[in-house]
């Protein structure tokens, strides 16, 4: 894209942890415009180096993908001193948007198009993580696969989004031993526990979301951060079927698979996944796909009465936003491959930090570490970063743990010792237990001469 490109901002999308997510139209010669989509980190972290790193990692992985079901970073530039990416608009909603929207009209999305939909998934992620350089392999994980991630437009298309906390092995900004990114209850259990990752761990994440489209619960909830956790990370869902009557046993199977706790009993590509997907659509016979999704998001707007975006001339410029832009009309500057030198003393609130910290450290939290993990996160405010992790718990709190955990492993034993002394007295030797029942008797009158 050619540099001075000039963008006009219309409105504002959305507002995350991390940036906010505006509609613009690009303008060219001749009165051309383009919709697009704008993505700015949001001014209290733009002076934090790490994070606008993050940013342009965002860019560089995403401008290498190009497939149907990714949404496509278009550039990366400057305006004001303000990193923004270019994203391609996506004139619809979120799957989660639409799954809210669904449950207060009472509309059900069928299972076909749930299908379809993580069909859809799969197939871009299949692509992603196949992705290679000069023969070598990228590694690209997304990480956060989530609802809030996969956009729909009105016409049926399903595309993934935001690669902004993605693992790449070429990545300049990288996540530091033990820390947990990603939104907890989508996480897989190697995830939540700050393990090494690869492919499958988003496909546990894609078997999270098809059993909430399913059964219209998640399968890891809890009144709190350390309760979800603990959840993922032991991988034991209630079976769908126990929720929804006569649900599809091969979808039952497809799920409980994409759900197992050791990597290597789940799926092992998106596309093995994606392929049995198609398997079973082909074996139920119903309408799948781009049309019929367009139809019942039809109905359900003929319902709720939601529209999308729309993002034409025509549209009336929201002059609120200017205030915080300078100006609704930007002209990108080019960016430079250096950006910023890595500052690691500037970080996040550092008490939510902190809270998941702990979380991702207990292997068995009691109530009361889960409620000081709720009151941690809630004074961290709801501007956190909600999809950055925790630094690793400090030394002295390791060596707490480690005393307590030799502590109960000490008593175990001698517990265990005890046991097997007092289950075998009655069979020794009279020889060896007429020692033992002297040195007892003595050491009672030597306690009853003592009170006395």
């Amino acid at each position: 894209m050619a540099r001075g490109t000039r963008y006009h901002v219309v409105s504002k999308i959305a507002r995350g942890g991390m940036a906010e997510i505006f509609l613009a139209l690009q303008q060219g010669e001749q009165g051309f415009q383009k919709p697009v989509v704008l993505k700015r980190i949001l001014p209290a972290l733009a002076a934090n180096p790490r994070f606008v790193r993050m940013f342009v990692d965002e860019a560089h992985i995403a401008s290498t993908l190009n497939h149907s079901n990714l949404v496509q970073v278009l550039d990366l530039g400057k305006a004001g001193g303000q990193y923004f990416l270019v994203l391609e608009f996506v004139d619809g909603w979120s799957l989660e948007q639409i799954r809210r929207r669904a449950q207060q009209a009472k509309l059900k999305l069928s299972l076909p198009l749930a299908l379809y939909v993580v069909g859809a998934l799969c197939r871009g992620l299949a692509y992603v993580h196949t992705r290679e350089r000069q023969g070598k392999p990228l590694g690209i994980i997304h990480r956060d696969v989530t609802p809030q991630n996969v956009l729909i437009s009105q016409h049926g298309e399903v595309k993934l989004a935001d690669f902004g906390i993605a693992k790449a092995v070429d990545k300049s900004e990288k996540s530091a031993t033990g820390i947990i990114k990603g939104k907890f209850a989508y996480m897989s259990p190697e995830q939540s526990q700050a393990r090494p990752l690869d492919a499958r761990s988003d496909l546990f994440s894609v078997g999270t979301v098809l059993y909430l489209l399913t059964t219209g619960r998640k399968p890891f909830d809890g009144p709190t951060d350390a309760d979800v956790l603990m959840q993922v990370r032991r991988a034991r869902p209630e079976k769908p079927s126990t929720l929804v009557k006569d649900l599809n046993p091969d979808v039952e199977r497809l799920i409980n698979r994409a759900l197992r706790a050791d990597p290597a009993k789940r799926w092992q590509s998106a596309e093995q996944m994606a392929d049995r997907i198609d398997a079973i659509l082909l074996k139920l016979g119903q309408p799948s796909g781009p049309a019929p999704l367009k139809r019942w998001l039809e109905t359900l707007s003929a319902r709720d009465g939601a529209k999308p975006p729309v993002a034409d001339a025509a549209v009336a410029t929201d002059p609120s936003i200017a205030v915080d832009l300078g100006s609704l009309d930007l002209e990108l500057e080019e960016v430079a491959q250096t950006v910023v030198e890595e500052d690691r003393g500037t970080g996040v609130d550092t008490r939510l930090e902190r809270a998941r910290a702990e979380l991702s450290a207990q292997t068995a939290p009691t109530r009361s570490d889960g409620a000081r993990a709720a009151r941690l996160a809630k004074d961290a405010g709801p501007d956190a970063p909600a999809d950055d992790g925790a630094a690793p718990a400090g030394a002295g709190a390791r060596f707490k743990r480690w005393v307590r955990r030799m502590t109960v492993g000490v008593a175990l034993i001698l517990v265990a010792l005890g046991g097997a002394a007092y289950l075998a007295w009655p069979h020794l030797p009279a020889r060896t237990r007429q020692p033992i029942d002297d040195w007892v008797r003595r050491l009672g009158a030597l306690v009853g001469q003592r009170r006395l």
